[in-house]
């Protein structure tokens, strides 16, 4: 297979990937060999009624927010092929087969630039999500962990949540911890469920004051050098892809 390289306004040279035709000495018909191309996928994972009703309460919609805010940033990425999101509830992250068939399927290649942004009990299963896709062979470009909830027993009991710490394997991660000076019901159910208290591993690793519901200001408020995690996400995409 050819391949032509490039340079970017960046200055960083890619290679551009031809597609050729081959043909069997035996079969007369012309067959395409697909080739690989440049897209990036984000993963939104919300948390407990965020997607589907939790104990009768939800779903909120929190973590969607985010997404529909960061699609419209990438408006034209997207309709270019080189972007793509995917909205996941938490309980859709966990165990292999989940995975298989919410994320892996999604999937066209396994250099594809991956990025995730879980909020809740989704940044929990989020960061345990890292490190299975990097056993797998897959790369995390970022994690986005919005004040990630899991420590708690009586969480882990009724929520289909990893009962281990997680160790998230990702180039860039950033965690944001919500510490509202006036809270609110979520927060009150976020204390209840424990809140990952992550101390070290982050590149970016701040506290911020808003409610633990309000997914999509922590995504976008500045959180380092004027810039917000929606910012350092949207930068690194358009990097990865040119």
């Amino acid at each position: 297979m050819g391949a032509e390289t490039v340079t970017c306004e960046k200055g960083n040279n890619y290679k551009l990937h031809k597609e050729h035709t081959l043909t069997d000495k035996k079969d007369v018909s012309v067959k395409t060999v697909p080739v690989e191309s440049t897209k990036a996928i984000v993963f939104f994972i919300g948390g407990a009624g965020d997607k589907e009703s939790y104990y009768f309460s939800g779903p909120f919609e929190n973590v969607n927010q985010a997404k529909s805010g960061f699609d419209d940033r990438n408006g034209k990425l997207e309709k270019e092929g080189k972007y793509k999101s995917e909205w996941l509830g938490y309980n859709e992250v966990r165990g292999k087969k989940d995975i298989q068939k919410y994320v892996l399927n999604l999937i066209p290649y396994k250099s594809c630039p991956i990025y995730i942004v879980g909020h809740s009990l989704g940044g929990w299963n989020g960061a345990h999500l890292t490190r299975v896709m990097s056993e797998w062979g897959y790369r995390i470009n970022m994690l986005v962990t919005l004040d990630p909830v899991g420590e708690g027993t009586l969480v882990w009991l009724g929520s289909d949540i990893y009962g281990e710490k997680p160790t998230p394997v990702a180039d860039y991660w950033i965690n944001i911890k919500a510490t509202p000076s006036r809270p609110d019901q979520s927060d009150s159910v976020a204390d209840f469920g424990e809140k990952w208290q992550v101390v070290s591993g982050p590149n970016v690793n701040v506290n911020m004051d808003t409610n633990h519901a309000n997914a999509p200001a922590m995504f976008t408020r500045p959180i380092a050098q004027g810039k917000s995690a929606s910012d350092l996400m949207f930068e690194a995409i358009n990097k990865d892809v040119c």
